[in-house]
């Protein structure tokens, strides 16, 4: 086995998807093994301990819905060849779906983790487990999301628990900033590099929801080019499917904490938003139409990418 096989192997990781529902059960899961594998944890854990772990990831970074079931990514994991689980033949199953029942998962006391081969790989070549977490972050997830995750999966903690050779902790943390670079590279490599001109033009290069316009030497700082429906689930690199946002609200509005309706554009805030600085970064824009909007409308957000965020990012109530 060789490091191409685990990255063609985790490369070919196949999230469920129907009519465009997201569906981030599977790379989460993969992402929160790989940060124990890093952190020399053990490989295989109960069932009751990833569905207890995996379930605060999906409710934080996953779409809103009313049930979360954990069970599918433990189960079904394993075609993609990344996921062993001890005597599946216990397990009771659907036998319609072929899913596992979660109270057969819990009262087997099922176990599940990484195949022993990609563990092993993970703890001796760090190099190969960023290339693997940079994979599928960038395959799955908003680059807005990354730094969160990386410390929900505790991946960040792992790479700095990781003990350097006596008298190499210097070279330790060289390896760690080329870990970053590689990553960049990667992710802009994959952009289409006219997208985000053409977004910042059409939006005047200031935030279409705040109208934010610092600039340093003549040019905008802090504004960028985000998608509608996200690069990471095949949104197109269209003026109609970006907006020009600041910072803060691009972040944001990749959460989920705030979108456009798709019938006259108004701002919608999220339910569950609040806290220091919710009244002026959010609440004050609630109902209102964005500052800034391109002035063709050929330009503007189109429905069908609106209704995707609406559905599958906007923290909506349930």
């Amino acid at each position: 086995m060789t490091g191409m096989d685990i990255y063609e192997r985790f490369g070919g990781l196949k999230p469920w998807h129907s009519n465009g529902r997201r569906a981030p059960h599977k790379p989460l899961l993969a992402l929160w093994a790989i940060g124990r594998c890093l952190r020399g944890e053990p490989r295989m854990m109960p069932y009751a301990v990833v569905h207890a772990e995996l379930k605060v990831l999906l409710e934080r970074f996953g779409p809103r819905r009313k049930a979360i079931h954990t069970e599918y990514p433990f189960w079904r994991m394993r075609n993609d060849g990344i996921w062993e689980i001890d005597r599946p033949d216990l397990v009771a199953t659907n036998p319609r779906s072929g899913d596992a029942h979660p109270s057969s998962l819990l009262g087997q006391n099922i176990h599940g983790g990484l195949p022993e081969e990609d563990y092993v790989a993970f703890r001796r070549d760090r190099r190969l487990a960023w290339h693997i977490v940079t994979l599928l972050l960038d395959a799955h997830f908003p680059d807005s999301y990354r730094d969160d995750l990386l410390q929900a999966t505790c991946i960040d903690e792992g790479l700095r628990q990781t003990p350097a050779r006596e008298g190499h902790e210097k070279e330790l943390e060289d390896e760690r900033a080329v870990y970053r670079i590689e990553f960049e590279l990667t992710r802009r490599l994959k952009r289409d590099p006219a997208f985000r001109p053409a977004v910042l033009h059409a939006y005047n290069e200031k935030c279409a929801v705040c109208g934010f316009d610092v600039r340093m030497a003549g040019k905008p700082t802090a504004v960028d080019a985000a998608h509608i429906h996200w690069h990471a689930d095949a949104g197109p690199a269209r003026v109609r499917n970006g907006l020009a946002l600041c910072t803060l609200h691009h972040r944001l509005f990749d959460r989920g904490a705030l979108t456009l309706s798709t019938n006259d554009l108004t701002i919608c805030v999220a339910d569950d938003a609040a806290g220091p600085g919710f009244d002026e970064s959010l609440r004050r824009f609630q109902g209102e139409r964005p500052r800034v909007l391109p002035r063709n409308d050929h330009e503007l957000p189109a429905p069908q990418y609106l209704r995707w965020h609406y559905d599958e990012v906007f923290r909506r109530g349930l």
